[in-house]
């Protein structure tokens, strides 16, 4: 009995010591790693290449359109967002009301009472490929939800801020395990946050307009793509006009929008790039809000 209480022992501490060489080797791993991404940034700063620095920008893939600025008395707009992405702990509330805000708008919480009303909605927020600025992705989304087929719809403007030439990450020649780790730190990671918004704009007399309806499979919206201010609301009427489209009738006439916010850098994470998403996203509201 002796004995095998003390072999019993020597193999609980056999597997002690097996489980604290195993984090042992697991934390240096990840060190090793966040090392790599450092000295390929470095050594990226030191060679110019364009992906060792954050980089972040804005493609309108349907832009906004341009319409007449609003008298200072009718500068109340209504802020809505909602995310129908995987990531669902994103929120950008905040950041389009406070944007709103700094030009001068006043937020009311009634949509009745708004002489706008601003409606966000996140379809995508993940990793694209690099130099596309999430554009490829945002073009086969379908349609725009809420919004009015007029002037512009379909267009697609594919970098509409920046446009930047192909080019590889700077690399480090290595072999083995090392080399390979530095050359995965060494990779240009991209990401995008596509963003549909609606842009309804009041008229004293109701407005008609159609919505084109998407009835394929793999959208997520049912709803038209457009490229005009205003979304059913203030006593909408609809009626059938024919498959694929709805006539509608509303103090609000919707216009669509679809944005692709990108964030660039040597082996970026996610946790990094989405405070660059946020801010240039907050940025946009002066593109749309008219002034």
């Amino acid at each position: 009995m002796l004995v095998e209480h003390i072999n019993m022992k020597i193999m609980e501490g056999i597997m002690r010591n097996q489980k604290l060489l195993i984090t042992a080797v697991l934390l240096t791993a990840v060190a090793f790693v966040v090392s790599c991404t450092s000295v390929s940034r470095g050594l990226g700063k030191v060679t110019a290449n364009k992906y060792a620095e954050a980089r972040s920008g804005t493609v309108w893939v349907v832009p906004p359109p341009q319409l007449e600025p609003p008298q200072p008395d009718n500068k109340n707009v209504y802020i809505s967002f909602r995310n129908i992405s995987d990531a669902q702990s994103v929120d950008l509330t905040d950041e389009l009301r406070d944007a709103a805000r700094e030009q001068g708008w006043n937020i009311v919480r009634d949509p009745q009472k708004a002489d706008y009303r601003l409606r966000a909605s996140l379809r995508y927020f993940g990793e694209v490929k690099p130099e596309s600025g999430g554009a490829g992705i945002a073009k086969n989304m379908g349609v725009i939800s809420g919004a009015a087929v007029g002037f512009g719809t379909g267009a697609l403007v594919a970098n509409a801020t920046d446009n930047w030439a192909a080019g590889a990450a700077a690399g480090v020649g290595a072999g083995g395990l090392i080399g390979q780790s530095i050359a995965n730190a060494s990779r240009p990671r991209e990401w995008a946050m596509i963003i549909d918004f609606v842009l309804e704009e009041y008229s004293e007399k109701p407005v008609k307009y159609k919505l084109m309806r998407n009835t394929g499979a793999g959208t997520l919206d049912a709803a038209g793509t457009g490229n005009s201010r205003m979304a059913a609301g203030g006593g909408t009427s609809g009626s059938n006009t024919s498959s694929g489209s709805i006539t509608k009738k509303s103090h609000y006439f919707p216009h669509g929008m679809r944005l692709s916010a990108w964030a660039t850098q040597i082996n970026m994470k996610k946790e990094e790039a989405l405070p660059l998403l946020k801010e240039r996203t907050r940025k946009v509201v002066t593109n749309i809000l008219p002034r």
